[in-house]
């Protein structure tokens, strides 16, 4: 995934892009401050997360917000949150159609947590884990 990040930077404006999982942990980064953007995400997704199960409304699926010097903007979906950082006045929306492009791949190739009791589970049926039981056959 890193090298499709690469790709993200090199947009106009772009100083760092991150994909992260639902721990906090970062799965690729790119960029000066990749790490701190990725953990921020997570957090960050987590509170709106808990904001929208309050009050009925679901999963933040985009954010986006300006600081004086950063624009960043993020889409969440299943368990990843992938966002980019760009120097503020830069216009985003080359940044928010590769974002989209590239959590497309994200959800194709990484696997994904089952939301109520946290057994690992793939898109790719083809790899042997059993969904309905949660296990890897013998």
């Amino acid at each position: 995934m890193a090298p499709r990040l690469g790709s993200l930077r090199e947009l106009p404006g772009v100083s760092a892009a991150a994909l992260v999982g639902r721990d906090g942990l970062p799965l690729a980064a790119a960029g000066e401050g990749a790490d701190l953007l990725a953990a921020e995400l997570a957090a960050l997704r987590e509170s709106l997360d808990r904001l929208g199960r309050r009050l009925g409304v679901g999963e933040v699926s985009r954010v986006a917000f300006t600081m004086p010097a950063l624009e960043v903007v993020a889409l969440s979906q299943g368990d990843y949150t992938l966002g980019a950082a760009l120097v503020r006045g830069m216009d985003t929306s080359a940044a928010q159609q590769r974002l989209a492009a590239l959590m497309d791949e994200v959800l194709a190739q990484l696997p994904h947590l089952a939301p109520a009791d946290g057994q690992a589970q793939n898109l790719n049926p083809n790899q042997g884990l059993n969904q309905s039981q949660g296990e890897v056959p013998a």
